[in-house]
């Protein structure tokens, strides 16, 4: 399934999630109203309550009807903004740790086989947290890929290698770029809601129990029993709800991890060793329960487990990555495993030519022990960070080393002196840095700076657009960096406004803005002449209803540019995968991808929201 297909898959799910909460809301509200006739039909009870009441009639059961929907919407509504936090809002639920710096193998080893994973798939670094439990389990959680994050326990990264632990991973990338994530916050937020009738029973019965002057306790003893039942109905539908629609997914994560990592032996090995730890292998966690269906594995224990466990059987997940496997968890102890061992790639976002194979994540890693270490510890800080974003929009524009200082503080203005000493230091260093490196930088950088509050990142934001402005000479290159690091930060801290989006727009409206993108794509291979017409026909032939025309290079401008792809951004999900398409075609016209191609058409799929790997 491609990034595309499952993006539409995720709709559906949430359109079904909709329809099994409804369904299920509709049965507590029949339950609560047959409740209330019962107590009524008690000759005593409705004695007692029929001086304050009287005798109920239809109005009384739509009251209660109406009561019970604002309760349960209510408390829904409640959770799920709770919950607007995403990924980080989950993982402070779970008590989990930040893992910012490695402070053991086991952490540098998860650290690496993130950032390698997300290389290779083309996205932000996530956070990583550390779940302080012996079981081994894992999650992937947020509203999308901007604010997703990954935890993992620490019996997971002790008890696994390298090669399990990126099987793993490998899972929860799939939720991520699958649309999981969003669904699970959801599903978390309505089944709150449909729950929250058992613990007000809870608190009904308390207060009936001690209570002794109020004559009504009885009844109110009773309403609170039946609550509890309700409370307990209310369970029993979300426990059927979070099995009906995560158990399906958790094999094409499976599948997915396999496609990725081109290794079945990496997952199907986890899942072995979960089911050979002599250890508990559920989470001591009371929040566990909450976000159980996005678990890894199983993490609480079910009365019924075969009616309510969210994730399919070990032996059923094992089986369908092993046809042969023998059965048995036992497992050969496998050596610890250095960061050199082989780690297999991933290919996410659409249906490219040619497919994801070792090659993807041996490059990841050879880029990133590339990087100068200096400048690897700088992004680890987001004043760093900053500074290596502003470095990398500089960098193109320093012949010499002896311009560095008059450059920077030339375009800089009067910036942070701090800042300003950074950016000199890094420039400082006497390397080029490769595109490859380059984009490998940004996405490194932007798992740190997603720690900046709204008003730091607008204060950087500023910083980095007026390194733009106060370019003489302003270059497409620059303006790629800036726009591959500003669109992932502005969706994930709000800076972008729905005020200021626009509206969601077809192919055939953006006549113009197609012209103009997919000219500067055509001249940025180098083509022209014949070559470039045909190239450019090649990627107009897939767009349905568009009629895109070939600009001449010397009409072209980068704030036309701009506005086109700030326009581009707004498709809908099917014609940003119809305009993807249509630029890969382009890029391959001439069997062969450029620098120049290659980081436009990342950025691209950056901006739209729909990340191409490191390799396409």
């Amino acid at each position: 399934m491609d990034f595309f297909s499952a993006q539409d898959n995720a709709r559906r799910r949430t359109r079904n999630l909709v329809l099994l909460f409804v369904l299920s809301l509709l049965s507590l509200l029949v339950m609560t109203n047959a409740l209330l006739y019962l107590i009524f039909s008690v000759s005593n009870t409705h004695a007692e309550l029929s001086s304050t009441i009287g005798n109920p009639g239809w109005a009384f059961y739509v009251s209660v009807s109406l009561a019970v929907l604002l309760v349960v919407v209510i408390s829904s509504l409640f959770k799920t903004i709770s919950l607007r936090q995403g990924g980080d809002a989950i993982a402070r639920m779970m008590n989990a740790r930040l893992l910012v710096s490695a402070k053991s193998v086991d952490e540098q080893k998860l650290l690496n086989v993130v950032e390698e994973m997300a290389i290779a798939s083309g996205t932000a670094v996530p956070p990583v947290y550390i779940m302080d439990e012996n079981s081994i389990n894992a999650f992937a959680a947020g509203h999308s890929i901007d604010d997703a994050v990954i935890g993992v326990t620490r019996g997971a990264i002790q008890k696994l290698n390298r090669e399990q632990l990126q099987g793993v991973i490998a899972h929860e990338f799939s939720h991520i770029l699958h649309g999981d994530m969003r669904l699970n916050l959801r599903l978390i937020g309505l089944l709150h809601g449909i729950m929250v009738l058992g613990f007000m029973g809870h608190y009904m019965l308390r207060a009936a129990s001690m209570s002794r002057r109020n004559n009504n306790n009885a009844a109110i003893a009773i309403f609170g029993i039946g609550l509890l039942i309700i409370g307990a109905s209310g369970t029993f539908f979300g426990g059927l709800i979070k099995a009906a629609v995560s158990r399906q997914r958790e094999f094409l994560a499976d599948a997915s991890a396999v496609q990725y990592t081109r290794n079945p032996a990496g997952i199907a090995g986890a899942l072995k060793r979960i089911g050979s730890d002599t250890g508990d292998p559920f989470l001591d966690n009371p929040a566990a329960s909450q976000i159980s269906h996005a678990l890894f594995s199983e993490g609480i224990k079910h009365t019924f487990n075969a009616l309510f466990a969210t994730h399919p059987p070990l032996e059923t997940r094992i089986r369908a990555l092993e046809p042969d496997w023998n059965g048995t968890f036992n497992l050969t102890p496998s050596p610890r495993q250095s960061d050199a061992s082989p780690l297999m790639a991933a290919g996410f976002a659409v249906k490219r030519a040619g497919s994801a194979d070792d090659s993807d994540i041996k490059e990841a890693r050879e880029i990133l022990h590339s990087i100068p270490a200096g400048h690897l510890d700088a992004i680890k800080e987001p004043l760093g960070a900053t500074a290596v974003i502003c470095m990398l929009m500089l960098k193109q524009d320093m012949e010499g080393q002896q311009e560095v200082d008059q450059i920077v503080r030339n375009r800089m203005g009067t910036n942070s002196p701090a800042l300003v000493a950074e950016i000199i230091r890094l420039c400082r260093v006497e390397t080029t840095i490769l595109p490859a490196q380059r984009a490998a930088m940004v996405n490194l950088c932007l798992g740190t700076l997603r720690q900046l509050s709204v008003t730091q990142y607008q204060q950087i934001r500023a910083v980095w657009g007026e390194l733009l402005a106060n370019d003489p000479q302003p270059d497409l290159q620059s303006w790629l960096i800036f726009q591959l690091t500003t669109s992932h930060l502005d969706r994930l801290l709000g800076f972008e406004t729905n005020a200021q989006l626009p509206q969601e727009t077809e192919l055939q409206h953006c006549q113009g803005e197609l012209s103009i993108f997919l000219s500067v794509l055509t001249y940025s291979g180098g083509m022209n002449g014949i070559e470039a017409d045909l190239a450019f026909k090649a990627a107009a032939g897939a767009l349905k209803q568009s009629s895109p025309v070939l600009i001449p290079a010397n009409q072209l401008t980068l704030v036309g540019f701009q506005q086109a792809a700030n326009q581009l951004k707004s498709l809908k999900l099917g014609d940003k995968k119809l305009f993807i398409d249509a630029m890969l075609l382009c890029v391959y016209h001439d069997k062969s991808v450029t620098v120049a191609e290659n980081e436009l058409l990342r950025t691209t799929s950056e901006i739209l929201g729909c990340p191409l790997p490191a390799k396409f």
